[in-house]
């Protein structure tokens, strides 16, 4: 599959008639997949996982990025959906009705993590904002790992890291963030 995604960008990039299309058949239950992870953990998400993909594509399409390979469209596909989540938050926040709405959180990827407090996916921005400023790729696994839904693996395969790496960069950007955000 991942092969054949690679083969797929790049006859999408060369504009081969039908490209886009096949890609987008070939991509969209693995994104939807992501977002539906995404947005397991909203205590009343804003948008349904399908709408998150179709925006984050969208949004993927407007900048005519070229993915040299399946990591880094997932990489993309992770950024494009932070965008989206962010995008919605600063709406509602600048929403003079949205006054009563419960603010969009973010929790530990561990659900059944009942002791995990929901943070207002702003102020998880800003933090993480920070955090790259400290330290990116640290930045860049909570990014995949949270926004993206990337498994453990996939998020080191696209950083180009190990595992074992990987899980030692989110506890510690974990523990920044509690810190950061209390």
């Amino acid at each position: 599959m991942a092969e054949d995604l690679t083969q797929l960008l790049r006859r999408s990039a060369r504009g081969e008639p039908g490209a886009d299309q096949a890609l987008w058949s070939a991509v969209h239950e693995q994104l939807r997949a992501m977002a539906r992870q995404r947005l397991a953990g909203e205590s009343s998400p804003q948008c349904d996982p399908t709408e998150l993909v179709h925006e984050a594509f969208l949004k993927l399409d407007s900048l005519a990025l070229t993915p040299k390979n399946r990591s880094h469209f997932l990489a993309l596909a992770a950024r494009a959906m932070r965008q989206v989540l962010i995008d919605q938050a600063r709406s509602r926040r600048r929403d003079k009705r949205g006054g009563g709405q419960a603010p969009l959180t973010l929790l530990t990827r561990d659900l059944s993590d009942s002791a995990a407090q929901p943070v207002d996916v702003l102020d998880i921005e800003q933090a993480l904002t920070e955090l790259e400023a400290l330290d990116a790729r640290k930045a860049r696994a909570i990014e995949l790992s949270y926004f993206g839904g990337l498994t453990d693996e996939e998020a080191a395969e696209v950083l180009e890291v190990s595992t074992a790496t990987l899980k030692r960069d989110l506890r510690t950007a974990r523990a920044w963030l509690a810190t950061a955000l209390t």
